[in-house]
């Protein structure tokens, strides 16, 4: 957390006309939010601050992507001090969430320059939640920047009645970047450092369109620091900090990604890909993309087969996955098959039988792929 000295401080009288005019503006595209996904069951009111990105931008350039739940905007201030270019987050809400979910990112815009400068937010929630524009209009909270919001860290698949729609927030965030490449994340993971520096200098020589980015993930013990290389990761490593992501809960879900080989790659101080891996039944990785690559399947929502969908299109649809050498991604807090939910099973074979006919699909999309999944 930013300490009182690193956040924004204005005068009141300034503080206070900035802050009426991004309320202003909030209810003004709540009002005309016009714009549904392909089902028709959500409004989306994309870059909620209508601001323009001041960090340095080039073609081939890469946006980190990612979504939540009100829940969880906590997290967006550490991923503001840890990649320093353009950010492309959807905020998942409702009607019982709305007023906490404008004032925490109200909070988050108004009081934290780098969120104010990178981070592009764009809201999503059902059509049949009856909105109050007036108890709106009249309950924002007043941004103290000396002050944090609570949030609460439950599960995003907790909110009664209502599922989580991970895929159109994920195609949501993408569809808004502006750069050739995407890096999509949990919104509760960190990059190395110098990620996005680095990677824009490896790619000005790639001309392989047909290559994803594998980055490989690990989960951090909640006492332990989060590295910001690659050294101080494997050390953390050997010592049992670190391990690598689902290594509890589905080891068969990163398998692929082969962390011996990658454990003991020679040092380099260059990016590149160290080696290609074939994709698995359900794996999943976290990766780095050309932004045209195959979207999301918006059906997959709530727990389940909604990434693994994903990289199954894209091996059929031709990709090949290489595994970066320098680079990594840290969950925070290890993470356990008993953590989850307590309808995560019900979830996951729903899923798992959308999956099923997914894959029928996709055999029809590309008639002439010889790959599987």
């Amino acid at each position: 957390m930013l300490t009182k000295h690193e956040r924004m401080t204005l005068p009141n009288n300034q503080k206070n006309e900035g802050q009426h005019g991004k309320v202003r503006l909030l209810i003004s595209k709540i009002e005309n939010a016009h714009v549904l996904d392909s089902s028709g069951s959500y409004n989306i009111i994309t870059d909620i601050f209508c601001h323009e990105d001041s960090s340095p931008t080039l073609q081939n350039d890469v946006t980190l992507v990612s979504q939540t739940s009100s829940n969880n905007l906590d997290d967006v201030i550490a991923l503001s001090e840890r990649w320093d270019g353009a950010i492309s987050i959807s905020v998942f809400t409702h009607f019982k969430d709305l007023q906490f979910a404008m004032d925490k990112l109200l909070h988050l815009h108004l009081c934290f320059p780098k969120i104010q400068n990178r981070v592009h937010f764009h809201l999503v929630y059902p059509l049949d939640n009856d909105i109050s524009l007036d108890e709106l209009k009249h309950n924002f909270a007043s941004s103290n920047c000396e002050n944090s919001m609570k949030t609460f860290h439950h599960q995003n698949y907790e909110i009664e009645g209502i599922e989580y729609p991970h895929n159109l927030l994920r195609n949501t965030a993408v569809k808004f970047c502006k750069t050739s490449y995407v890096f999509l994340i949990d919104i509760d993971m960190l990059p190395n450092k110098y990620l996005r520096r680095e990677f824009n200098t490896f790619v000005q020589s790639f001309k392989n369109d047909s290559v994803v980015f594998v980055v490989p993930s690990f989960e951090s013990k909640d006492d332990a620091v989060i590295p910001t290389d690659r050294t101080q990761l494997l050390r953390n490593w050997r010592l049992k900090k670190i391990r690598p992501f689902y290594f509890d809960v589905c080891q068969k879900c990163q398998r692929p990604t082969d962390y011996d080989q990658w454990q003991f790659l020679p040092d380099s101080s260059h990016l590149n890909i160290a080696y290609f891996v074939q994709r698995e039944d359900a794996y999943e990785p976290f990766y780095i993309a050309k932004k045209d690559f195959p979207l999301y399947d918006e059906r997959f929502k709530q727990y389940g087969y909604n990434r693994i969908s994903q990289v199954c299109e894209m091996n059929i649809a031709g990709y090949n996955f290489g595994v970066l050498n320098n680079a990594f991604l840290i969950h925070k807090g290890f993470k356990y098959r008993d953590g989850f939910h307590k309808n995560k099973e019900i979830e996951n074979n729903r899923n798992r039988d959308l999956f099923q006919q997914f894959k029928r699909e996709l055999r029809t999309k590309y008639p002439n792929s010889k790959r599987s999944c």
